[in-house]
Parts: C-alpha cells; sequence; structure tokens
C-alpha cells in the first residue's frame, strides 16, 4: 500500500466509529425555563458551540447555539417577538425564547461518518447525542478534527 492508500483507509476506519466513541460526556446543559442573562452569564467562558435545553422531565426540547446568541444584536423577526412575548409575561427573558426548537441530534450508534455529513449539510458546529429522550452526550467539530489531527500524527510518525 502507498501513502494516499493508507490516509483513505485511516480516515474510512475514523468515520466507521460510533458516535459513543468520541462524543463528550461532560456536557452543560440548560433548562428551557431558565433566566436568559443568567444563562449567558454562566456560558461565556465555557468555549462550547450548542447547549442542549431540557424541559422539567430532562427531556431535550431544545438548543441553543452561539448562532442563537449572535441573533440577540439583529433582534427582529420571530425570535424577537418570543422574547418580547415572553417579557409580557414574566418580566424575564428566558432560554426558550431564543432557543431553536426540534435540534438534529444523534444516536450513540451513529457513525462519525453520518455526524460529519449532517454537519457539512447543515453547517452545524455540535449536535446533542440523544437516547431515551435523554441526552448523554454532545460531539462536536472538535471531537471530530482532534480525531483527524491524531490520525495524520500517526501517519506522519509511522512513515519517518
Amino acid at each position: 500500500m502507498n501513502i494516499s492508500e493508507d490516509i483513505t483507509e485511516e480516515f474510512k476506519s475514523l468515520g466507521k466509529l460510533k458516535v459513543k466513541d468520541i462524543m463528550s460526556v461532560n456536557i452543560f446543559t440548560v433548562n428551557e425555563d431558565d433566566e436568559l442573562l443568567g444563562f449567558i452569564d454562566q456560558v461565556k467562558d465555557k468555549g462550547y458551540f450548542g447547549f442542549p435545553v431540557l424541559n422539567k422531565h430532562k427531556e431535550i426540547v431544545g438548543i441553543v447555539t452561539q448562532s442563537d446568541l449572535l441573533k440577540l444584536v439583529s433582534f427582529q423577526g420571530s425570535r424577537a417577538a418570543k422574547i418580547v412575548e415572553t417579557e409580557m409575561f414574566t418580566g424575564v427573558p428566558l432560554v426558550r425564547s431564543i432557543m431553536s426548537t426540534h435540534p438534529i441530534t444523534l444516536t450513540p450508534e451513529d457513525t462519525v461518518e453520518d455526524t460529519a455529513d449532517v454537519m457539512a449539510e447543515y453547517g452545524i458546529q455540535s449536535i446533542p447525542v440523544v437516547e431515551d429522550k435523554t441526552v448523554v452526550g454532545i460531539v462536536g467539530k472538535k471531537d471530530i478534527l482532534n480525531r483527524i489531527y491524531a490520525k495524520v500524527g500517526e501517519l506522519k510518525n509511522h512513515g519517518s
């Protein structure tokens, strides 16, 4: 086998890995009824791209991404209406006012290849991993990229 074939085979094997093998399990989730300002203050130093949003039964009902937070500065359209509507009833904007509902999710048995395809197709940075309506992890582009970087390092060291 030549180096090109080696690389192709290594990345094929990476694509066959299960999500459960690369997902982060120490995740930060938020409740849909949490106050928005408190949530923003809590996540500012986390460095994550997305935060699964749970209901009172601990089931995933949405996700708040960095893109959702960026929409706060453009304050227009349906997001603005939801924030204003929420404030009218509670006086305080809640996480549910900016979360994206019906988030794309994965199962622990999905493959890294499936994950990369979904991320590329929808421009998603991270995807919650769900089992029986419960968030069990999250997989981000950084998780896949770290595996790619490790594979390249292995190939370079093996070829030297």
